[in-house]
């Protein structure tokens, strides 16, 4: 290679580290080094190879300045949600661990769409988010590192579910039943009924027929709410009040008797004689012989029907 060839190569490599060394605020070579160099003066170096400055530095007036744009990367996790898809349930973002002192800001969104207003870690959905899935998305930010962005996974769709209600009264030998209230449309229930907060065994129907052994406890009962794609929801009513045996059942005064046999039922000893209006008691003289029509529980109970007692 010529001479000439070396000095234009040279003359390149000074005038860009000229160059540098003012955008750097360096001071530049003295003037006398600048006018002394000629062709001539690398002559005797015309074979010799001419060294290429490392991309990420240069020497100037002995000093070696590192320049460099390149951005380090986030420690960034894909973010997740707990808590339950539901209307009026709350649910967190969960960013997992970034670089430390990275400033973290948060988007919520169902099916895909940013929420108005969903600019925080926690999240709430409505009545509007009903059938949709929700995700969040994380972005993290630190000087001297590139931004970084990860979405969660979407969660299962937005149910609607109500607290259940139990109707009836709450006394042994009565029937309560379930009202679920408003859930998302065509969901399907399962009930679990309970006694002070106890299932109760084989009590599984919307309604309940309560057992003598529940006197003195309370009632409640879990619904369970299940669609495809939903999220499942388990809901328990408030409990009824303390359950109290049912008072037993007046006994009749009288029954009519249809049997063919001629005594009265255990219990009834009075026999009445429904065409003549006379009753007759086990003492008097025609009661063997008397077919009865009524039989009463007590003298008073056939006067009372308007009997008169037989004067034999």
């Amino acid at each position: 290679m010529g001479t000439s060839q070396h000095w234009r190569r040279l003359a390149t490599v000074l005038t860009t580290t000229l160059l540098t060394a003012s955008l750097i605020g360096a001071a530049p070579p003295p003037q006398s080094t600048t006018a002394q160099l000629s062709p001539s003066a690398f002559s005797q170096s015309a074979s010799a190879p001419v060294a290429q400055a490392a991309p990420a530095s240069a020497s100037v007036a002995g000093t070696t300045v590192t320049i460099s744009s390149a951005k380090k990367t986030l420690r960034a996790p894909t973010p997740k949600i707990s808590g339950t898809a539901a209307v009026g349930s709350r649910l967190t973002a969960k960013p997992g661990t970034w670089t430390s002192g990275t400033s973290r800001s948060y988007r919520w969104y169902a099916n895909g769409k940013a929420i108005s207003g969903g600019y925080r870690s926690t999240f709430t959905p409505s009545t509007a988010h009903q059938g949709k899935r929700i995700t969040v998305k994380v972005t993290g930010k630190k000087s001297g590192y590139s931004t970084v962005s990860r979405t969660s996974a979407a969660t299962l769709k937005v149910a609607r579910s109500s607290t259940p209600k139990v109707s009836g009264s709450a006394i042994t030998g009565k029937t309560v039943s379930a009202t679920v209230g408003t859930w998302t449309p065509s969901t399907s229930f399962a009930y679990q009924w309970r006694a002070n907060g106890t299932a109760i065994k084989g009590a599984t129907k919307k309604t309940y027929k309560i057992s003598t052994s529940h006197a003195g406890k309370k009632l409640s009962v879990r619904v369970t709410g299940t669609k495809s794609g939903h999220t499942t929801l388990v809901r328990t009513s408030a409990s009824t009040s303390t359950v109290k045996k049912a008072a037993p059942a007046k006994r009749a005064t009288s029954v009519k008797h249809t049997s063919s046999s001629w005594n009265c039922p255990k219990g009834y000893p009075i026999k009445g004689n429904a065409s003549s209006r006379i009753y007759h008691v086990p003492s008097g003289s025609f009661y063997k012989r008397t077919n009865p029509e009524y039989c009463f529980a007590t003298e008073s109970a056939a006067k009372a029907a308007g009997y008169r007692k037989s004067k034999r």
